[in-house]
């Protein structure tokens, strides 16, 4: 075989495996549009005063049930550093390149630790865990999801831990409460 073809069969590979790429994320995005961030009936949508910031590594939400099935909710979809307020309403994400996502208070289930999640495995307790629950428009209920966050400085993550068991004492874990 000469150069030429040789060529020609490794950019048709490339283009092939990206063109699977593209498509299964496509796939994974339209399944998850079945998901509403806010239950129907709640009415908080953002922070009315001063909230609490923290910065550092928004990792995944994923569904808490299965920890390796990452989701692709609005705002939500990528890892990035990020920005994680939280007030008395509720948490605010935001990702860098994303649109904020704010859940309110009434849907925040369980804070605590984590060292795996899809795509990232850390030291022992090393991924602060956000559980909150959003709702299945396909099936009417509610579903819960888990959302990740790396702070890569240890006051800076347990000073965020502390203020979430602040804001939501309803919700706090053994394993946080500190």
């Amino acid at each position: 075989m000469d150069k030429a073809l040789v060529s020609a069969i490794v950019v048709a590979l490339i283009a092939l495996a990206i063109f699977g790429m593209v498509m299964s994320w496509r796939k994974r995005v339209a399944r998850d549009r079945r998901f509403s961030v806010v239950l129907p009936g709640s009415t908080a949508t953002s922070h009315t005063q001063s909230p609490a910031e923290f910065s550092g590594l928004y990792v995944a939400t994923t569904l808490a049930n299965d920890p390796l099935q990452r989701v692709t909710l609005p705002g939500l979809a990528f890892r990035a550093d990020s920005h994680l307020l939280m007030s008395t309403e509720g948490v605010s994400i935001a990702p860098r390149g994303e649109k904020e996502t704010f859940i309110p208070a009434a849907q925040i289930v369980q804070i605590h630790r984590s060292q795996v999640t899809i795509d990232k495995a850390v030291e022992k307790d090393g991924l602060t865990a956000i559980s909150w629950t959003a709702y299945d428009n396909e099936l009417s209920e509610p579903v819960e999801f888990t959302s990740f966050f790396r702070m890569s400085i240890p006051e800076v993550r347990l000073a965020c831990e502390n203020a979430l068991t602040t804001y939501f004492p309803h919700a706090t874990s053994k394993e946080v409460a500190s």
